[in-house]
């Protein structure tokens, strides 16, 4: 069995690829990285922690999003608010629209962005 946190080498990859080996985050080992079973399983642990232990009580998604989302994050306690993100008319990424909504977001809001193939939308 892999220890709670999942694999190291996973881990320790996993925060390189998405910050960079110059990080200074990683270069002084700031990042802490877990491996969860499922996306699902990621949100609602990232969810908690961030509940328990960051300043903001609101968390942004994308409009559309998945249908568990707001209930995962509302279940840890976090207040659910919606940034556009899909563009009917072209059917792509509303980029102008998603800006504007970020943009009037607090200083340090959480947001959830997919990194590749949006679900539902495959943007």
């Amino acid at each position: 069995y892999l220890p709670l946190d999942g694999l190291a080498d996973f881990n320790k990859s996993s925060a390189k690829l998405l910050l960079d080996d110059d990080s200074p985050a990683v270069k002084e080992k700031r990042v802490v990285t877990i491996q969860c079973l499922s996306g699902t399983g990621a949100l609602r642990v990232g969810a908690e922690f961030l509940a328990k232990n960051y300043q903001q009580s609101v968390i942004f998604v994308s409009n559309p999003t998945w249908g568990n989302h707001p209930n995962i994050f509302n279940l840890a306690g976090l207040s659910v608010e919606y940034f556009r993100y899909y563009d009917s008319k072209t059917r792509g990424l509303d980029f102008k629209g998603l800006l504007e909504d970020l943009g009037a977001a607090l200083s340090g809001a959480i947001v959830v962005l997919q990194a590749c193939a949006h679900n539902p939308t495959g943007v």
